[in-house]
């Protein structure tokens, strides 16, 4: 009896996955982006595989599947379906019942990803009627994508990707508490931007996929993409934010002329600097404005350079007058 029990018991079975079901996903997505080392177990099969696209995808599956190769490369091809840039051929995803997924990434967890392993571990089947695997490893993914972007300075696994995070402004709403990048425990995970982003990345490809949006119930509504976020977010991916660039504005002194002032566009939040470079014999002073509240300043003879942080505001002033002296100077501004 014990024999006959144990052969008509439902075996794990690895699902292969429709893009249509990037929709279905009804309920929060607990997960884990851990610092903690992860590996793909032994007990495992799989390995990359080639896309239509030519590119390569790693995918392992657990050994509590039967080993089915065809659908193996269909997780590959689906996730070469989604928006991506060249961060897929490093992703390492691994599919397994929800159990080992428990295992691996904590017990109330769905699923995880571990930055510095670009290990993603999913489940291979929908871990609930109005949840499914595609739902959840579409949010992983997003997960992987901001991991392997830059949004200097702070980390964009934490914040989000540097445009999208600029457009939703999560450095504002986190000094004024209303966000909290990074936090992973269950009473903050709504108002995390990291899940936010993972979150809005999934609503991209539902859209992309021409499927009905389900409610926006995962995180919190201050996390809510526009069309302009959305927007803003497929271009993080398909063309990166890379580092800031510099612009140098030129001018001169003379006795009738002692002051001059640079309005600056500040599109992005990020790192801020101004380098000031006079004329010799020449004493200047800079000053740094956002609205009518000087926020830096520094004067004497030779360079001088300040910075700030970008967080919220879209123009700066710069204000550059000359204590002593006639002759040129150059200001070289540095911005995301």
């Amino acid at each position: 009896m014990a024999a006959a029990a144990a052969q008509s018991a439902p075996a794990y079975r690895l699902q292969a996955p429709q893009r249509s079901d990037i929709a279905r996903a009804a309920r929060a997505i607990p997960d884990s982006t851990s610092s903690v080392k992860l590996t793909v177990p032994g007990a495992s099969w799989g390995g990359p595989y080639r896309t239509a696209s030519g590119e390569s995808v790693t995918v392992f599956a657990s050994n509590a599947y039967p080993v089915d190769p065809a659908v193996g490369q269909r997780w590959a091809d689906f996730l070469a379906s989604l928006v991506h840039g060249p961060e897929l051929s490093s992703v390492i995803v691994f599919l397994a019942p929800m159990s080992q997924v428990g295992r691996l990434c904590g017990q109330d967890a769905v699923a995880c990803y571990s930055p510095p392993d670009r290990l993603l571990v999913a489940p291979g089947e929908d871990p609930a009627a109005d949840l499914s695997a595609e739902a959840v490893i579409t949010h992983e993914y997003g997960h992987h994508v901001a991991a392997n972007r830059s949004n200097a300075p702070w980390e964009a696994v934490d914040t989000g990707t540097k445009r999208w995070a600029s457009s939703i402004q999560v450095c504002s709403k986190a000094r004024k508490g209303d966000l909290a990048p990074g936090a992973e425990d269950p009473v903050q995970y709504e108002i995390n931007p990291g899940e936010g982003f993972a979150e809005s990345y999934r609503v991209l490809n539902e859209r992309k996929a021409g499927r009905p949006e389900t409610p926006w119930q995962i995180v919190s509504d201050l996390l809510y993409p526009t069309a302009a976020a959305l927007q803003a977010l497929e271009l993080d991916v398909t063309s990166p934010w890379e580092r800031e660039t510099t612009a140098t504005q030129t001018g001169r002194f003379t006795r009738a002329t002692r002051t001059r002032t640079f309005t600056v566009a500040t599109q992005l939040d990020g790192r801020f600097r101004v380098t000031l470079r006079p004329s010799a014999g020449m004493r200047l002073t800079v000053d740094v404005f956002a609205a009518s509240k000087r926020i830096a300043h520094a004067a004497g003879a030779g360079t001088l350079a300040r910075g700030t942080t970008i967080c919220g505001t879209r123009s700066y002033r710069v204000r550059v007058h000359a204590l002593k002296g006639n002759g040129a100077f150059s200001l070289a501004v540095s911005k995301p």
